[in-house]
């Protein structure tokens, strides 16, 4: 969500002004994990992001201008609308665990569980194909002024022994100086209305606040919103707000292609190890490849060559081989015009395979002020 995203391209708390001069580089961090040295490297700070998909599962926001470091589960969220009305759901660049399709019906009484084969994930990333071959590049779609066809949505993260299907229809209202999303969610893909809740959720503070409205399915209290404009209701560790991370590290999933041709119709997704840019707050990066960070000069820190894309980083910032497979850094350095739109250095130092730790990453960095 391409998490594009959602996706992509999810999903944000008030930034701290560093009173540095323009001309400083300033650093903050703190490490526990393993360092393997590939630079002279002890000028600039160093952080781990430990994703642990195997375990914890986690999404891992970080903020270069302040050096905070925001721990969630990854499966915090279930669906997510932005201010523009778009819908997603917490799969392919934004999680996985939640799959969707849109049917053709209008009643959400109707019996729909002959269509619960086709619920399915998809990707959010601009201008790939979706998974599993669905044929609309986000079958939940935008919200308008009327009520949307009845969607199917089910729910099945790591940690759920069980999925759980719903019915949803998404609507949108309009008051004279308030906009407001709404959501008709019925548990079970069977025939009725039993259980059957409406939600309705302001939209102030999001353009300025979160980037988005988070709604969560299942869990207690489900199904509720999780933050109104700029209040957090979930309780714990809140999403940063958009204006508050940089780069998320989190497990994606992708469609492998060459040449837009599938590679494998059996086994089309592939698992990877991303990073992703916080395209909502535009976000943008560029690979400055065989120079590690303290190579990388103040000539480098340009416009030139970045680009928007939710992966510009991805997964690059490591190369796999053999079976069972060896892990090794390459030497990248990875300058990001942050939201804030000053310029960032970014260098993998280490990489922890799938063992008992999956996906931990060493790295260090340095912010423009």
């Amino acid at each position: 969500m391409t998490f594009d995203f959602l996706l992509k391209r999810v999903w944000f708390l008030t930034i701290l002004a560093l009173a540095v001069s323009a001309t400083v580089w300033w650093v903050s961090c703190d490490t526990g994990a393993e360092d393997t040295e590939t630079s002279d490297t002890d000028e600039y700070p160093r952080e781990t992001i430990n994703v642990d998909y195997n375990g914890a599962n986690n999404a891992v926001f970080f903020d270069f201008s302040t050096g905070t470091k925001t721990v969630l589960p990854h499966d915090f969220f279930d669906i997510a609308i932005d201010s523009g009305g778009n819908i997603i759901a917490n799969s392919g660049s934004y999680g996985s665990g939640v799959l969707v399709y849109q049917t053709t019906e209008t009643d959400i009484t109707k019996d729909l569980s002959g269509q619960a084969n086709q619920v399915k994930e998809y990707t959010f990333k601009t201008g790939m194909p979706l998974y599993m071959h669905q044929s609309t590049e986000n079958p939940l779609g935008k919200l308008g002024m009327t009520a949307s066809k009845v969607c199917l949505i089910k729910v099945q993260h790591k940690t759920t022994d069980t999925a759980a299907y719903f019915k949803v229809v998404f609507s949108m209202t309009m008051g004279a100086q308030s906009q407001s999303f709404n959501m008709t969610v019925v548990p079970g893909l069977a025939a009725g209305e039993t259980n059957k809740k409406e939600i309705k959720a302001a939209i102030t503070g999001i353009t300025n606040g979160y980037g988005w409205l988070y709604f969560k399915l299942v869990g207690e209290g489900g199904p509720r919103v999780l933050n109104n404009g700029t209040q957090w209701l979930a309780g714990g560790t809140a999403v940063p707000q958009a204006g508050d991370w940089d780069i998320l590290g989190t497990r994606t999933n992708e469609l492998q292609t060459e040449d837009g041709t599938t590679v494998s119709t059996q086994m089309p997704v592939a698992s990877r190890s991303s990073i992703l840019l916080n395209t909502y707050k535009k976000v943008q990066a560029k690979a400055i490849t065989e120079k590690l960070i303290d190579e990388v000069t103040q000539a480098d820190l340009n416009d030139t060559g970045l680009s928007g894309e939710i992966d510009a980083i991805g997964y690059s910032w490591y190369t796999m081989t053999g079976m069972p497979p060896t892990f090794s850094v390459a030497k990248t350095t990875y300058v990001i015009k942050t939201v804030e739109e000053k310029f960032a250095k970014f260098q993998g130092e280490s990489f922890y395979g799938p063992k008992n730790e999956s996906f931990v990453m060493d790295f260090s960095y340095s912010y423009q002020e």
